[in-house]
C-alpha cells in the first residue's frame, strides 16, 4: 500500500507543480477530458482547455505563488482515489493574496497518465475564518 500512496501523491504534487509551472498542456495530460475544478474562486466550474487557461492567466496577474499541501489523507476504492488535504497559498505582489483552502480531488488509476493516475475531479473552497455567532 505504501507504493500505491506514493505513486498518488507523486500524481497530486504533478497536478500543483504544473499549474506552479503555468504549463496548461501539463495540466491536460494529468487531467481526464471531461473533469472539472470546483475552484475556490470562481462561481463555474472550471472545464477543459479554455477553463484552465483563463485559472493561470488570473494567476499570473496576481505574481509569483507558492503552495503548501498538507500531507493527504487518501482512501482508495479499486481504481479510483480520493483525498482530503489543506493548502495554504500566497501570491506575492503586484497583487498579493494568501489564504488556507481545504480540497477533495478524485483520481483515476490511469497507466498512460503522468504518474500512473488521471485527475478526473477536484473541489475546493476556503475555510472559514469561523462561525458566525447565533442570534439568542
Amino acid at each position: 500500500m505504501s507504493d500505491l500512496r506514493a505513486e498518488f501523491e507523486a500524481a497530486v504534487r504533478y497536478s500543483y507543480g504544473s499549474f506552479l509551472q503555468f504549463d496548461p498542456e501539463a495540466i491536460e495530460r494529468g487531467d481526464a477530458d471531461d473533469g472539472a475544478v470546483w475552484h475556490g474562486w470562481f462561481l463555474d466550474p472550471v472545464r477543459g482547455k479554455a477553463g484552465r487557461a483563463d485559472d493561470i492567466a488570473a494567476a499570473k496577474r496576481r505574481g509569483p505563488l507558492r503552495l503548501d499541501l498538507e500531507p493527504p489523507v487518501v482512501t482508495f476504492h479499486g481504481n479510483v482515489a480520493i483525498a482530503r488535504y489543506y493548502l495554504d497559498f500566497a501570491f506575492a505582489p503586484p497583487n498579493a493574496t494568501s489564504g488556507r483552502v481545504w480540497v477533495t480531488p478524485v483520481f483515476e488509476r490511469d497507466p498512460s497518465a503522468p504518474a500512473g493516475w488521471r485527475r478526473l475531479h477536484r473541489h475546493e473552497g476556503m475555510v472559514p475564518a469561523g462561525r458566525p455567532p447565533l442570534p439568542d
